[in-house]
């Protein structure tokens, strides 16, 4: 059992949300770290502007170098600062170390560790200069050695001054930036995901508006639904709606048409047969002879009931299990084979002139079609009169011909010729069903039927029936639905 579909709005939503909350993150990612390399630069410089404020402060007296910081430096090495913007005060002790490069303690924090040879010149800052990360009491420190040269009772000397703060410092100033970063874009993919849900109810409404019309229509209003305010996304599903309202309506008035010829032509034989039961009953005619005119009539009736049945299926959409690969002059040869006996009985003549022609289309609708015009060709010429059956492969079609040596068509039978059950000719001949049916199953097989005299010197010479077929129907009349 197939899981029912979600709503669409909502998988639009999770559709949008989810590519957006992935953004979200990787962008929050992203501006984590530019933040932490950002105070990771900043603090640095401050390190490095700070180890050459101290610098400046080494000075010589009695004979010795001096460092004295004044009370505004005092506070900047010692206090707290709020770095989280919540009014939360954090440590941010910065530390110092002044020495010699053979690590000999001048002044500052003595549990510093002497910085352990020299320092390259640094690139931004044109100097001999070292960043790097240490501890101090298991606290981890971002330190700057800047190596400055002084002036000593024994001449130009150099110490190493070394500047440092925890390194927790900006790793909490980055986070602070992470959580504000992503407040604002939860607040922002909130608003997103309420505009989403608002624009899509309104845009659903006219999926709302074809529901309730539909609803409101009764079974047998096939008329095309009109929606001229239709969105351009919806207008596909209304024509393809108005499409099945179409074709639905073909089938009901194929089934209503096929309804009435049926009762059309079946009420005169039940009454026939009505007549002779009560006949024989009422002793009017002998039982024998009402029994055979009941017979008669039902074998009648039976051949016009399965010639109905036969135009309804010509007249239906064409399945694809209903096309083959045959040999044309082997599904002729059947047919002839199949009729032999009543050519014989009428002492005809029969010829069949026919190549191997490989096909692939309907082969029923062939037979029938060539059943249906030998039948016709073979009732109505003479005992004694020739037919033949002619199978000629032309130039990306095929034509199967029948001819007869009868008296051909009158100017009446002629104008008439496919219309069912018509009577138009002095003898009482008429069209039937039979060139109906083999018309609509010419059709189905995208092919064409053509029925002309035969006219020789000025006199018609029987009647040639052909049936004109495409080299292969099999992919021009198959049904798009699956068997």
């Amino acid at each position: 059992m197939r899981p029912e579909a979600g709503s669409l709005r909502r998988r639009l939503l999770l559709w949008l949300s989810l590519p957006v909350v992935a953004f979200i993150a990787i962008d929050a990612y992203a501006s984590y770290r530019a933040a932490l390399a950002t105070a990771q630069l900043a603090f640095d410089r401050l390190l490095v502007t700070s180890a050459h404020a101290l610098g400046d402060l080494i000075r010589l007296e009695g004979g010795e170098l001096q460092i004295t910081l004044p009370h505004a430096a005092l506070e900047l090495y010692d206090g707290e600062a709020d770095i989280t913007g919540r009014g939360e005060g954090t440590r941010s002790r910065m530390v110092y170390r002044v020495g010699f490069l053979n690590g000999e303690y001048l002044a500052g924090e003595p549990s510093v560790t002497p910085y352990a040879g020299i320092a390259p010149v640094h690139p931004r800052y044109g100097v001999r200069l070292a960043l790097y990360d240490t501890q101090l009491s298991q606290q981890a420190l971002r330190m700057a050695a800047l190596w400055q040269p002084v002036e000593s009772h024994e001449g130009l000397r150099y110490v190493v001054i070394q500047v440092g703060e925890p390194s927790a410092y900006r790793a909490q100033l980055a986070q602070s930036i992470l959580w504000q970063t992503l407040g604002r874009q939860a607040l922002l993919l909130v608003l997103l995901l309420g505009l989403v849900w608002t624009v899509s109810t309104v845009a659903l409404r006219p999926l709302r508006e074809l529901a309730r019309r539909l609803e409101r229509r009764i079974a047998a209003d096939l008329a095309p639904l009109a929606l001229p305010q239709a969105p351009q996304e919806l207008r596909p599903v209304v024509g393809a709606f108005n499409g099945l309202l179409q074709r639905v309506g073909e089938a009901q008035a194929l089934q209503q048409r096929f309804v009435a010829d049926a009762s059309h032509q079946l009420r005169t034989p039940l009454s026939v047969l009505q007549l002779h039961a009560h006949a024989g009953l009422r002793g009017d005619m002998p039982a024998r002879e009402a029994l055979e005119q009941i017979a008669s009539t039902t074998q009648r009736t039976g051949r016009v009931v399965q010639q109905l049945l036969t135009w309804n299926r010509a007249r239906a959409s064409l399945p694809r299990d209903q096309l083959a690969d045959v040999d044309l002059r082997d599904v002729l040869e059947e047919v002839a084979v199949e009729l032999s006996p009543l050519i014989a009985a009428r002492h005809q003549s029969f010829q069949l002139d026919a190549a191997p022609c490989p096909w692939h289309g309907p082969v029923w609708m062939v037979q029938e079609i060539v059943a249906n015009l030998l039948h016709n060709a073979m009732r109505y010429t003479s005992d004694g009169g020739a037919l033949s059956l002619a199978l000629v492969q032309g130039e990306g079609r095929v034509e199967i011909r029948v001819q007869d040596d009868g008296p051909g068509l009158s100017a009446q039978m002629e104008r008439d010729l496919f219309v069912p059950f018509v009577t138009s000719d002095t003898a009482g001949r008429g069209a039937g069903l039979g060139l109906a049916i083999c018309r609509d199953l010419a059709a189905a097989c995208q092919g064409h039927l053509r029925v002309r005299n035969q006219v020789v010197d000025g006199q018609v010479r029987g009647l040639q029936a052909t049936l004109l077929l495409p080299a292969d129907t099999g992919h021009s009349t198959a049904s798009e639905s699956p068997p």
